[in-house]
């Protein structure tokens, strides 16, 4: 085997640095500070797995529960809101008997709704939604070109659904699927689950960049004054014919077409690559320095590589033309190149040809491959290098192990790669990334680029709890001692301050953490500097408003009028009258929770309905955000004990206390076959 070259890494570098954890500072006046956060808890849904019981939090969702702590799994990124024990599934912290089978996250939209399903059945959060064909059923998400979701559509052979409202009169066999694009069937366009119109008009389609109407012809969504409709016509997603004209994305490019120009466009993971006028190959429009054999032409989906009949090429950039060029690539070529004789592995991101492979990540090359290599290769599942004996693998962005070792962004390390390991975190969100060998755990922050020796910390107790680190001894964050981890439990977080308009404000963004330990209660903010304060032995909700909000573990009670779910002795003289229940329960503690008739989104739109937005917050954008609010629901459906628990000021608080007032009867709480008094809390957004 003959290597032709290697990108230059250098081995000479032996990197090593000795940190000793620095303690935290201790701050008697720490409260939580709130800025211009949306929500009262974390930004996203996270469950926080303690030695006995399980904190499931979201953005203004906080309970506790009592799983198998055994099996709990929680599921992570895209999944998360969703756990596992041997029991059933959980659903927000919700417990579910159901067939998990088929298990499949389809979305969720921007009130944290989960949409879900199994081979047999569709949910939204913990409702099963019904009359959906189930087989057919997909996401159809509309994005634009940076990926970024636009709007939630999903769909099956009948209708289309925003998230989860059908759509009436749509057509789901001929909706879209392109996920960079307008949510259309053959007849409409559609915005916010509604068809979309201009002037009492029905939009019509055309692709991705246009669409019009029997008289006007709109742009990215804009009117165009000087086009006509009857001469704009759809050439693929992005590209667009105008009489001679062609558009890519929507601007004018300097390509030219004839009346007997034969155009193709080449697509792939729902991007258009080039494009042909029959005679000369185009990128965005613009013509490539490279010619090809058109006919033949074609390329490798997700590889960004590309082979005609005479070769395989990659994308490059020719510095003195300023123009995009393609590269043949160094195989031998012997024979017919075309896809039957070209695969591509996707985890490994390499190129093979005959006995010939190509690593475009690392620009490498290699030839006179085994068919045991060939195989190797083609079956790795991961991002590796392995022809050149050197065994690199890449554990993840910032680090990797070859020959041996281990390297952190191509610099070689003192790490024993026998024993090193990621070391799992909660929150997929974080810089802060922990890993350890047989001799030290290390921190490595992600956004900076480097990373520390914790050599203070028990290696063989060590292990991540949420965005943690803790051992038999502390409690540590990034690379500082906080408090003693003896007894340690995470109650609740919160989302605190996260900055003004625009990116403009320098402020740090912060987190704050309830903590539980052997010697008492803790609050913790993680910001630019790590601070701490004791709370005392005894929980307080009167330390902080955000307090009143979570939910304790029974062990330590509930100090507010909430009272748990009891476990009530059969009465011996079963004739016995049964005494008036008059508690306040929360929502756990009841089997059918209390409803807004016709559903709580119902009942969001009557606050809106009825709110009226003070004129300060008006005139000022920033003051816009949640206004939080409990109260009680009496047996018969009547709200009391009404309570504003934050607002933005200037009477926004008391306005919602005023329509709260107007509500009409909910559906009660029902526990037991009986109707009974359920605390209830809200956010309401002011926008």
């Amino acid at each position: 085997m003959i290597r032709i070259f290697l990108i230059s890494i250098s081995f000479l570098l032996f990197f090593s640095c000795q940190n000793t954890s620095i303690p935290a500072l201790e701050d008697p006046a720490l409260k939580i500070e709130y800025g211009a956060r949306q929500c009262n808890f974390v930004e996203n849904p996270a469950y926080i797995v303690n030695k006995d019981y399980v904190v499931y939090q979201d953005f203004c969702t906080h309970i506790v529960f009592y799983p198998d702590i055994v099996s709990f799994k929680p599921r992570k990124n895209k999944e998360s809101g969703f756990a596992f024990d041997k029991n059933g599934m959980y659903v927000k912290g919700e417990f579910l008997k159901i067939d998990t089978t088929g298990f499949f996250i389809l979305g969720r939209n921007e009130e944290n709704d989960l949409l879900w399903k199994t081979k047999y059945k569709i949910f939204k959060n913990t409702t099963e939604l019904k009359n959906i064909d189930v087989t057919t059923f997909q996401p159809n998400p509309c994005k634009n070109y940076k990926g970024e979701v636009k709007d939630q559509y999903y769909k099956d052979k009948n209708f289309i659904y925003y998230f989860d409202k059908k759509i009436e009169g749509s057509d789901g066999a001929t909706a879209n699927i392109s996920p960079y694009d307008f949510c259309h069937d053959k007849n409409h366009i559609y915005f916010k689950g509604e068809v979309a119109s201009f002037g009492g008009e029905p939009y019509q389609y055309v692709n991705c960049d246009f669409f019009k109407t029997e008289k006007y012809v709109f742009r990215n969504g804009e009117l165009v004054d000087d086009m006509h409709p009857d001469n704009l016509k759809a050439l693929s997603g992005h590209y667009t014919r105008y009489n001679n004209d062609v558009y890519f994305r929507g601007n004018k490019t300097p390509m030219k077409l004839k009346n007997s120009s034969i155009v193709k466009v080449w697509t792939a993971d729902n991007y258009d690559f080039y494009i042909t006028d029959g005679k000369s190959i185009f990128k965005d429009g613009k013509e490539i320095d490279q010619k090809v054999d058109l006919p033949s032409f074609g390329f490798l989906s997700g590889a960004y590589c590309f082979y005609d009949k005479n070769g395989i090429y990659e994308r490059g950039y020719n510095q003195e033309s300023k123009k995009e060029i393609i590269e043949k690539l160094p195989f031998k070529y012997d024979g017919k190149t075309d896809h039957n004789a070209i695969s591509y592995n996707k985890f490994s991101g390499i190129v093979f040809y005959k006995n010939q492979a190509y690593a475009t990540r690392t620009k490498s090359f290699y030839e006179d491959l085994t068919q045991r290599e060939i195989a190797v290769g083609k079956a790795q599942k991961n991002d590796v290098d392995d022809f050149d004996g050197s065994n690199k693998v890449f554990i993840d962005y910032n680090f990797c192990k070859m020959y041996d070792r281990i390297y952190f962004r191509g610099k070689r390390t003192s790490f024993d790669a026998e024993t090193f390991v990621p070391m799992d975190n909660n929150d997929q969100y974080s810089e802060d990334k922990y890993y350890k060998d047989k001799n030290v755990v290390f921190y490595c922050n992600e956004r900076i680029r480097h990373i520390k020796k914790m050599s203070d910390i028990d290696v063989n107790s060590a292990r991540t709890f949420n965005i943690f680190l803790i051992d038999k001894n502390f409690l540590y964050c990034k690379n500082v001692k906080i408090i003693k981890s003896a007894g340690i439990e995470l109650l609740a977080s919160f989302s605190g301050y996260r900055g003004g308009f625009c990116g403009l404000d320098s402020t740090p963004r912060s987190d704050f953490y309830l903590f539980k330990n052997s010697e008492g209660f803790w609050l913790v903010k993680i910001s630019d500097k790590i601070s701490y304060r004791f709370l005392g032995k005894v929980f307080d909700r009167k330390w902080e408003p955000s307090f009143e909000a979570i939910d304790l573990a029974k062990k330590y009670g509930n100090n507010r009028t909430i009272v748990p779910q009891k476990i009530v002795k059969k009465e011996q003289n079963e004739n016995k009258s049964k005494k008036i229940d008059n508690e306040v329960y929360n929502a756990l503690a009841v089997q059918i929770k209390p409803d807004y008739p016709g559903g709580i989104q119902k009942f969001y739109a009557f606050i809106k309905k009825n709110y009226v937005i003070p004129k300060e917050i008006l005139d000022e954008e920033s003051s816009r955000g949640g206004v939080f609010a409990k109260f009680i629901i009496e047996k018969d459906g009547s709200l009391s004990e009404i309570e504003v628990i934050r607002d933005l000021g200037y009477g926004s608080g008391k306005e919602l206390e005023r329509v709260l007032k107007l509500s009409p009867n909910w559906i009660p709480a029902i526990k037991d076959g009986n109707p009974v008094r359920c605390l209830y809390s809200i956010p309401y957004y002011v926008q």
